[in-house]
């Protein structure tokens, strides 16, 4: 029996379907990128169904800003705000227990809520709104928020991305920038679906204060005044002009024949307007 002298010439392209190894690349990078962008978006559809489940008392207690305030008049406005915000929550509703911050040094017109259930209010806020419709708007805004769990959402959603990227090496890896990146575009989409939910629940927590949601707009039209920065795409929050258009819709024929609550007569004061 014999053997050959020397291994036999394999055929050109075997194992090589393409000619140009970049093809290739763009092959595997295409599927990696579909495989994170399906599991990114399926790590957000879970946190939104998993988040009603997690017991409130679990959610980490998270706030901004000094835990007492400075002078009497900054306590007064903080007071005042925790008992408006009070007053809109339902009798019935499962989360009682929202604290109020009040951020004086903040000229940014912005109130935001955190985990644990607070609320954080600017002075900008207050400076940017006519009415206490208004001012209502956006704590029973923040309040929902709460109310509809998205702090834990954001939260869960922050950690399976974060696993994302920790396996996919981040920080080595262009799989984890792939990762990171896909996460990010979720939890913005996710968010202004967020602000939506947002806005519509805080509508009819001003209608069953109120009796009716007129001034609800103040805010965003400030800031559809001042604010000539528009994010487009990458913006976290739904575009002024369709949250006012929203907001709009959303009054009752005869709203616009009702007047609005104004501010207490010393809080105008205090921020040095004419009540």
């Amino acid at each position: 029996m014999s053997f050959p002298k020397e291994n036999p010439q394999l055929p050109e392209r075997i194992n090589n379907q393409h000619d140009n190894p970049f093809v290739d690349f763009v092959i595997m990078a295409g599927a990696l990128l579909l495989a994170v962008v399906a599991i990114s978006f399926l790590i957000g559809w879970g946190a939104t169904r998993i988040a009603p489940a997690v017991p409130f008392e679990w959610e980490p207690n998270l706030s901004f800003g000094p835990s007492d305030v400075s002078s009497e008049q900054d306590q007064r406005i903080a007071e005042y705000l925790q008992q408006l915000t009070r007053d809109l929550i339902p009798h019935d509703a499962d989360i009682s227990e929202i604290n109020v911050h009040w951020l004086p040094d903040i000229e940014a017109a912005n109130a935001f809520a955190t985990s644990g259930g607070n609320i954080h209010v600017t002075r900008g806020l207050l400076d940017a709104v006519k009415s206490e419709n208004g001012l209502a708007m956006v704590l029973a805004h923040e309040y929902a928020h709460i109310e509809l769990r998205h702090p834990v959402v954001l939260m869960l959603e922050q950690i399976g991305h974060t696993l994302i990227a920790l396996v996919t090496g981040f920080d080595n890896s262009s799989a984890g920038t792939i990762a990171q990146q896909t996460g990010f575009i979720s939890l913005m989409a996710f968010s202004r679906d967020m602000e939506r939910d947002a806005d519509e629940r805080a509508v009819t927590l001003l209608n069953a204060y109120y009796g009716h949601s007129r001034g609800s707009e103040e805010l965003f039209e400030h800031i559809l005044q001042t604010d000539t920065h528009q994010w487009g795409l990458w913006q976290s929050h739904p575009a002024t002009q369709e949250r006012i258009e929203f907001l709009e819709s959303q009054k009752k024929g005869e709203d616009t024949h009702v007047s609005l609550r104004p501010l207490p007569d010393w809080l105008e004061k205090a921020l040095n307007r004419e009540p």
